[in-house]
């Protein structure tokens, strides 16, 4: 894995005064940006592969890197018409970027809802406290249920 993704790398410049500063302060917000998304995609993997320990051991760094990429926008919001004025080429790309990143960003949180629900245990009771898991009653079997429709179906057709 790039060290970047070891360790947040913060764009908290005070100042931008120079076209080097403003693509750096866009180069930091990408780099971010992808690690932030390199360990949801990496905690979807493994939540996938039933492996929930292992993506849960992933909260704590996914939980940095979302924290730095808020102080990177916050950074973002101080600095943006230094970053327009200095290096709009760089803007642009970051604009661009980010757009991509919402939509990823999207489709893996909608994947890492699912592989979540998927990797939890299935309830021993309804909800609702009714029906055959509920009052104890074994489930019926599929093939009862198949002989049992046809009569149930001739029965209510005639009245």
């Amino acid at each position: 894995m790039p060290t970047h993704a070891i360790q947040p790398i913060s764009a908290d410049f005070e100042m931008v005064s120079t076209r080097e500063a403003a693509v750096a302060v866009c180069a930091a917000i990408e780099t971010t940006m992808e690690s932030l998304l390199q360990l949801i995609e990496a905690e979807s993997v493994l939540l996938r592969a039933g492996k929930t320990v292992a993506a849960a051991a992933l909260d704590a760094r996914k939980n940095d890197f979302a924290a730095a990429y808020l102080n990177d926008l916050a950074v973002l919001r101080e600095v943006g018409p230094e970053l327009e004025a200095f290096a709009p080429d760089a803007v642009d790309r970051l604009r661009r970027l980010h757009e991509e990143f919402v939509s990823v960003l999207q489709i893996d949180m909608a994947a890492l809802a699912t592989a979540r629900a998927a990797a939890e245990p299935l309830p021993t009771r309804l909800p609702n406290g009714r029906g055959p898991v509920a009052d104890g009653r074994p489930l019926p079997r599929l093939e009862r249920i198949g002989r049992q429709m046809p009569q149930r179906l001739a029965a209510s057709s005639r009245r």
